[in-house]
């Protein structure tokens, strides 16, 4: 009976030994980051698959809502004069992929992604308001570098350094017959602040990974 059992016991320590082993050498890993620090869209999530410590592939989505835009809608210069302006949609979606030359923290790589960015000025003369609207969408790609720790618990915190640089854009724009210089001017503005390249990326993110 005694030696049955210490026969259990060792197989049973055997097993936790090796699954332990198992798991301090597993070669994919599955993850999802939120950001703390992101540009140039505030909110970002996102998930990814890990391979080897070699590389990983990734989706994230960013926006930048519209309820803390007033900042960027004066930032750019389609507030102001006769017109005010909202912001309906900055957001973005991106495919990423990140290479680990030494297996460690530090990673380099590149993202292609597709940004929408539709805004409206509205002006209002007396008791007549008129509005004009424009709606970029641009493909872009980023070239970035930084670094992602990760903890044996799978805790990770992560920051990179990059520029996003336009591949094609298609922008429309509708203005009513009698816009003002100001009407006009104001929604340039949003299309430029769409259209115009390079803008930088930034990143601190924390998250976790299996």
């Amino acid at each position: 009976m005694t030696r049955s059992l210490s026969a259990l016991v060792l197989c049973l320590a055997l097993t936790a030994f090796a699954a332990r082993a198992e798991d301090e050498h597993q070669t994919v890993h599955v993850g999802a980051m939120v950001g703390l620090v992101s540009l140039p869209r505030p909110v970002d999530v996102e998930v990814f698959v890990k391979f080897v410590d070699l590389m990983s592939l990734g989706f994230s989505f960013s926006d930048f809502p519209n309820l803390i835009a007033d900042p960027l809608l004066t930032a750019i210069g389609a507030k102001g004069g006769t017109t005010i302006a909202r912001l309906d949609d900055f957001s973005s979606y991106e495919a990423d992929v990140r290479f680990y030359p030494f297996r460690g923290a530090f990673f380099f790589g590149a993202s292609l992604g597709h940004q929408s960015l539709k805004g409206a000025v509205t002006e209002t003369v007396g008791v007549t308001s008129q509005t004009g609207t424009a709606d970029v969408q641009t493909i872009y790609v980023t070239p970035r570098a930084g670094f992602l720790w990760t903890w044996q618990s799978g805790f990770l915190l992560g920051a990179d350094l990059g520029v996003q640089l336009q591949l094609s854009s298609d922008i429309s724009t509708t203005l009513p017959p009698g816009a003002s210089a100001d009407q006009r001017k104001n929604l340039n503005n949003i299309v430029d602040a769409g259209s115009s390249y390079p803008l930088p990326s930034a990143h601190f993110r924390i998250g976790w990974q299996y």
